[in-house]
């Protein structure tokens, strides 16, 4: 799900409900209680709906806690970022990194977009890797994941902190690591779906 980002974001806020009508309420009530810019708000996957909202850090987290109050008992994920990574952002706005897996491929799975980006957020801020892409669209079901490549033992911390997050949060789905992995492989990592198809023989 990419993000229209035109200038660059230092905070994000994410409410995440289980049902359309209160995301409307609750994305206006958000919107109402202090001065915050809406990036996005909408249905997503499996009848969720998501609401993306920016501005001053005191503004924002009084956003984010109205909505946080206001979305029981339908709030499924939420986060607060109030210095959200550049690479989680670029990542956020749909683009692909340009760097190619190396001596490892990290992937990440949840269910949820406000976990996996606090996830992928603290695992580019604690550990020496570069996060790929970060994909939630409603094609996938209401699940998204994130991609990020690095030497094994950076690749390993990172999908510790990452996963632990996400389990605490109970959106954790799976994790993998591929060491070394195949061109093919790298490829779908880097130029997408697209690419891996079209590359069968």
């Amino acid at each position: 799900m990419a993000i229209p980002i035109a200038n660059p974001v230092p905070t994000l806020g994410i409410i995440e409900l289980s049902s359309i009508a209160k995301g409307l309420m609750v994305c206006d009530l958000m919107l109402k209680k202090a001065e915050v810019r809406l990036l996005k708000a909408g249905p997503v996957g499996c009848g969720k709906f998501m609401i993306l909202v920016t501005g001053d850090e005191a503004d924002l987290l009084e956003a984010v806690e109205e909505g946080r109050g206001r979305a029981e008992p339908y709030l499924v994920s939420w986060t607060f970022i109030p210095n959200l990574h550049a690479q989680v952002l670029f990542a956020l706005q749909g683009r692909r990194s340009d760097v190619a897996p190396t001596d490892a491929l990290g992937i990440i799975e949840g269910q949820a977009l406000a976990a996996l980006v606090q996830a992928a957020d603290r695992a580019v801020k604690t550990t020496a890797v570069r996060l790929l892409e970060l994909t939630f669209a409603p094609d996938l079901g209401g699940k998204g994941y994130f991609t990020f490549t690095g030497e094994l033992a950076e690749v390993e911390a990172a999908l510790a902190t990452a996963e632990a997050l996400l389990r605490d949060e109970g959106t954790f789905i799976q994790s993998e690591i591929l060491a070394r992995p195949h061109e093919r492989i790298q490829g779908f990592v880097h130029d997408g779906m697209e690419s891996l198809c079209s590359s069968r023989g």
